[in-house]
């Protein structure tokens, strides 16, 4: 018997709130705290008349980041010293990006924690209005730039001097702390998801990949030595490749259950940051 529509979609959230509870610990939210606010979210989206399209916006939020914000908006002390864990390194450099000079930033930075938690124009604390449709970190880099940008145009109106107003930075600098944020998240689940791709290679698969990185052996070389054609080389490296890199997303899905969105930002950090290696997965016995 299929489940009701609405059942289905009650079960989602609690999952989503267990997925939360799962990354960060009990920060004290309770699931009908959560529930709450994801109904909230779902009405001021307008998916509430289309349970299909409900369901397919809950799939794409990040339930974790709205997990930790939420709790965070209820006043829940062990999920501000989790969020900071997390984030308070970040909005320092944040602030030191779209900042002229040290002391602005410090002051800016210093200015955050009680800007973020405290009330927007309606009354409303800011970060209640994170409705988990980008990752929180994406949020708390939008926030701080309208925080920058307020304090420079106030800077302006005082008419103080244009050199201490400063500029925001390129999107190269963005993308340097939102990296280095990326690292820190997730770097203990990277590793674990290495070492358990790489457990699962033959003995020969290890040969090829240390051949390969290690001794940084020419294909045609490796070919010579194993006695096959430089193509046979080739495609079997690329298999090795394919199967590191499904079992690289099994284990962080089944293992760690992180959904698409998580996975594809470990995936390109794997890429992109050349710490993450596996050769030292590969030598180990």
């Amino acid at each position: 018997m299929a489940v009701p529509t609405r059942t289905r979609i009650q079960c989602l959230v609690e999952q989503a709130y267990s997925d939360g509870r799962r990354c960060h610990g009990d920060l004290g939210l309770q699931v009908e705290q959560f529930s709450a606010h994801v109904s909230s979210v779902i009405e001021r989206n307008a998916m509430s008349a289309d349970p299909q399209a409900t369901i397919a916006f809950l799939g794409g939020l990040h339930k974790e980041d709205l997990y930790l914000a939420r709790a965070c908006v209820e006043g829940s002390n062990l999920a501000w010293d989790r969020f900071n864990s997390i984030y308070k390194k970040y909005l320092t450099d944040l602030a030191v990006f779209v900042s002229p000079n040290r002391d602005s930033a410090l002051e800016l930075a210093d200015s955050l924690p009680g800007y973020i938690y405290g009330p927007d124009r309606s009354g409303v604390s800011r970060l209640a209005s994170y409705d988990g449709r980008s990752s929180l970190a994406t949020w708390l880099r939008a926030v701080v730039s309208h925080r920058a940008y307020n304090e420079r145009e106030l800077k302006w109106n005082r008419h103080e001097d244009i050199e201490s107003i400063g500029q925001i930075t390129d999107n190269a600098a963005w993308a340097g702390i939102e990296g280095s944020l990326r690292t820190s998240r997730y770097q203990q689940r990277i590793k674990d998801a290495l070492a358990c791709a790489c457990n699962s290679l033959s003995d020969r698969e290890r040969l090829l990949l240390s051949l390969r990185y290690d001794r940084e052996l020419q294909l045609g070389r490796i070919a010579r030595l194993l006695r096959v054609h430089p193509s046979t080389i080739t495609r079997q490296l690329e298999r090795i490749y394919e199967k590191l890199r499904d079992n690289v997303r099994e284990t962080l899905a089944s293992k760690h259950h992180l959904e698409r969105q998580a996975i594809d930002e470990c995936v390109a950090e794997i890429l992109e940051n050349p710490n993450q290696r596996i050769l030292p997965f590969i030598k180990q016995p």
